[in-house]
């Protein structure tokens, strides 16, 4: 369970690194293009990523998926928060962002997490570095909805309404990545 809790906590620092080079970046694509720096350590690495492992649900427990999911959250929070204590143009920046992605209503933002989920599931499915670049790119640029990279902004613009937004954050993400389990993976 150390193991886990660790490789857990590093798979969300990484995803928060993402986050800040996103939110700094002047050129969009090149802040979206290196986010995808996060996902591929995490592969290479094989550390312990919940949108990257929910898809393979079968081969996990639950109890590790949740843990996973917690420590990914507590992870994300040391880079984005850490630095937008330094940095108050990125504090702002990152409330900016959050009034953006929660303005949604809960269709839209499960649809954007289910489609998240799915781009997770083929960029970890895949293991080719070309096919999880453009899948982080497509979903940075689309402004799917990322439950581990979205922890800080509910975290700086926190309401009732925002965490049941976040709720189906995490139930679409979760929902994508096994639905495109189930329609690529060959079953035995």
């Amino acid at each position: 369970m150390d193991k886990l809790i660790r490789q857990s906590i590093l798979a969300g620092m990484l995803v928060g690194i993402g986050v800040v080079i996103h939110v700094t970046a002047s050129d969009k694509v090149i802040g979206a293009m290196l986010f995808s720096f996060a996902l591929l350590t995490i592969i290479k690495c094989n550390l312990k990523l919940y949108t990257g492992k929910i898809g393979f649900y079968q081969s996990e427990t639950a109890s590790g998926l949740l843990c996973m999911l917690i420590f990914n959250l507590v992870g994300v929070l040391i880079p984005t928060f850490g630095v937008s204590v330094c940095r108050q143009s990125l504090r702002e920046a990152i409330v900016k962002t959050s009034e953006v992605k929660f303005a949604g209503g809960i269709p839209e933002i499960f649809l954007y997490g289910l489609l998240c989920g799915v781009l997770m599931f083929l960029a970890v499915y895949a293991k080719d570095t070309v096919i999880t670049i453009f899948a982080i790119m497509i979903f940075i640029l689309s402004g799917y909805e990322h439950c581990i990279a979205d922890f800080i902004y509910l975290a700086l613009n926190f309401s009732p309404g925002n965490f049941v937004k976040f709720l189906f954050i995490i139930l679409g993400n979760s929902v994508g990545s096994i639905a495109a389990c189930f329609l690529i993976c060959e079953k035995n």
